[in-house]
């Protein structure tokens, strides 16, 4: 009776905030720009560090007759919120975050698919439920019906949301403009596998060590490398040392364009930045990578008129047949991706 009673009362006050939430509007999606906070954030350039997420403060035991002595930690979020999580999660929703939790084996019950499906391959998903939301709140009613023991979101999302996730099941929030080194250092410790952590991180860096060796014949000490998208109504941009940058500069060891550095030497936390197609050759690498957005007619449309254009054919990297055109996979930035891509670039450099 005091389960039910328990679930009758969980539902009574997640069906008013959905009808809060509701009447208060959703609030428009963050802007695919740099200047927002929001689905297009990436990491920061990623550091040698392992990560510096903040650490859990304390452990307590808050064993009792109910939950039969289960243990919990107060970890405080990237919100600078201190909450109550579970030592060992059983049952983890994971808002943008699979492919971290994918990586480190955690118990993992629920995800976005909008975002998880762009990475995740379906037998990695086997048993995992979609919960919905983008850059919304997921759905309520769905996180309740999985009856999870950990929540983990970005810290982008609303208070709305938060506080009506909270009410269902501890709710902690990761910074999502973090380096995926940090990310997963600061996941690590949420889910109680920081071991497993430090384990891919020091294997991603010694595969990187053996690719950047691997190039070290082909590609020139001096030769430079950036990449570019244009994101609708034919507007360029430049990417930073975020996204592309962690493969790229990090672990291949190349450099970016003198100009390039300079555009984000005060603004290193940026995504991207807005150019002119009449810069474009001021910012182009010996190498270049153009992103052609994914089932987006008119950004595919405006790729394809910059791609015939003269100022394209122009480019130096182009006439040298060290011009790539990827999919917008590429400008994904989690632990998965950046191990896909730890492949996946070489072979384009190499022409492969």
């Amino acid at each position: 009776m005091q389960g039910i009673s328990k679930m009758v009362v969980q539902w009574m006050t997640v069906s008013l905030l959905i009808i809060a939430l509701t009447a208060c509007g959703a609030s428009p999606a963050p802007s695919e720009s740099s200047k927002a906070r929001g689905e297009a954030q990436a990491s920061n350039a990623t550091e040698e560090a392992a990560g510096t997420a903040d650490p859990t403060e304390k452990s307590i035991d808050t064993s009792d007759e109910a939950d039969g002595g289960a243990q919990t930690t107060l970890y405080r979020d990237a919100s600078d919120r201190e909450v109550e999580i579970p030592l060992h999660p059983q049952r983890i929703i994971a808002h943008f975050y699979a492919p971290e939790m994918v990586t480190l084996g955690a118990n993992m019950v629920g995800t976005n698919y909008v975002n998880a499906q762009k990475v995740l391959q379906e037998q990695e998903l086997a048993g995992v439920e979609d919960v919905g939301g983008d850059t919304f709140v997921p759905n309520l009613e769905k996180v309740l019906e999985l009856d999870p023991d950990l929540i983990i979101v970005p810290d982008f999302l609303e208070e709305a949301g938060l506080e009506a996730l909270s009410k269902i099941a501890p709710t902690v929030t990761v910074d999502y403009s973090s380096d995926v080194f940090s990310r997963m250092t600061a996941l690590g410790e949420i889910v109680g596998m920081q071991q497993q952590a430090a384990d891919w991180i020091a294997d991603y860096k010694a595969k990187a060590e053996a690719k950047r060796r691997e190039l070290t014949d082909v590609i020139g000490s001096d030769e430079t490398v950036s990449a570019f998208v244009v994101y609708m109504d034919k507007q360029l941009y430049v990417y930073g040392p975020q996204r592309f940058g962690p493969t790229m500069y990090d672990a291949l060891g190349m450099r970016a364009p003198e100009a390039l550095e300079q555009l984000f030497r005060d603004q290193p936390g940026e995504l991207w930045y807005q150019i002119s197609q009449e810069q474009l050759a001021d910012y182009a690498g010996d190498h270049l990578f153009l992103v052609t957005p994914d089932n987006q007619d008119t950004s595919t449309e405006d790729t394809s008129e910059l791609i015939d254009s003269k100022l394209w054919s122009n480019l130096p990297a182009v006439k040298n047949g060290n011009a790539y055109i990827v999919s917008s996979r590429w400008s994904f930035n989690d632990s998965v991706t950046l191990e896909w891509l730890l492949e996946e670039m070489p072979k384009k450099l190499l022409g492969e």
